[in-house]
């Protein structure tokens, strides 16, 4: 299979137009149809169906998309590997980093390290993917995710690295949404207005399942991922939401958010390092590993152990 191929393939799926994506890659547009063709030829199946828009991938489609990120970035890898030559560590690392957690606070961190540590590493930290990060591990589309652990997943080992309790957040700007200090109650909490994440991600299925189970109802007025967005509509007052500690402290200014403690329900989760399970870190993948270990360690509640409790609404102790 051509990988030339199908990064114009990758291109055309992302872009979802071929003369767009055409213009991008600096050629033709009869040109790129011809790879596509050729590439469907190679695989016996039809991977892309017009639109009135333009182009969208068709179920065989999708599946070869997953699989040629990784393949893609596999290629990428070797090439800088290759490049750097002698016997300093080199290499492309992808880390995946799971939205609504303390993981994207660790990006800088862990890039500074690498930096400095290992120049030749060339450190790529993705949030936002098409499938699920224990399923993007897999496929090889990243070397390693920080993500929630959920559960047993066919092909994947997750390393427990960190234990965190979920707090609901709410704006300073308004008044506090309890009497009770620094804890709040799941029927207090039922007649807030949440701001969470998809009904497929971890802290959603956490706060909906506690909800549930007391027999009450969260009341969502938004789905937002994690970012500027989120950070913002939660600042502004429009909703609260449901986050730890330690993603708190990234999103948010101190003077910016109040944090309770849920006083009769415990809504945690574990963090875990998730790497594949038969193929082996490559040497500059296994030295980030061992570096974003060490920064998960300088952070409260690591190595099994919570964070401590929330004082006085304060999300900075």
């Amino acid at each position: 299979m051509d990988t030339r191929r199908l990064g114009y393939f990758v291109r055309v799926v992302d872009v979802g137009n071929i003369t767009r994506a055409a213009d991008s890659l600096h050629i033709t547009q009869s040109a790129l149809s011809q790879h596509i063709s050729a590439l469907e030829h190679d695989v016996r199946t039809r991977l892309l169906e017009r639109t009135g828009r333009g182009v969208v991938a068709t179920a065989s489609g999708r599946s070869l998309y997953r699989y040629a990120q990784g393949i893609l970035r596999l290629e990428k890898a070797a090439r800088i590997d290759l490049r750097a030559g002698g016997d300093t560590p080199a290499g492309l690392v992808t880390v995946g980093l799971a939205s609504y957690s303390m993981a994207p606070g660790l990006a800088v961190p862990l890039l500074r390290a690498v930096r400095e540590r290992y120049p030749n590493i060339q450190l790529q930290l993705i949030q936002n993917l098409t499938v699920v990060m224990s399923q993007a591990v897999l496929l090889g589309q990243v070397d390693m995710a920080l993500i929630y652990d959920p559960g047993y997943v066919k092909g994947v080992v997750f390393e427990h690295v960190l234990e965190e309790d979920f707090c609901l957040i709410s704006s300073a700007r308004l008044p506090p949404v309890t009497s009770r200090g620094d804890t709040i109650t799941l029927k207090e909490a039922s007649r807030l207005g949440f701001i969470l994440p998809s009904e497929v991600h971890t802290v959603r299925r956490i706060t909906d399942a506690a909800f549930h189970a007391a027999g009450l109802h969260c009341s969502v007025v938004a789905e937002i991922e994690p970012g500027m967005v989120l950070r913002d509509a939660v600042v502004s007052g429009l909703g609260v939401t449901v986050l730890p500690l330690t993603a708190t402290r990234a999103h948010f200014a101190p003077d910016e958010v109040r944090a309770y403690r849920f006083a009769d329900s415990q809504l945690h989760t574990a963090m875990s390092l998730c790497t594949p399970e038969v193929q082996p870190l490559s040497e500059a993948a296994a030295l980030v590993a061992d570096l974003l270990r060490t920064l998960i360690r300088d952070q409260p509640g690591s190595a099994g152990r919570r964070e401590p409790s929330v004082a006085a609404n304060a999300v900075h102790p």
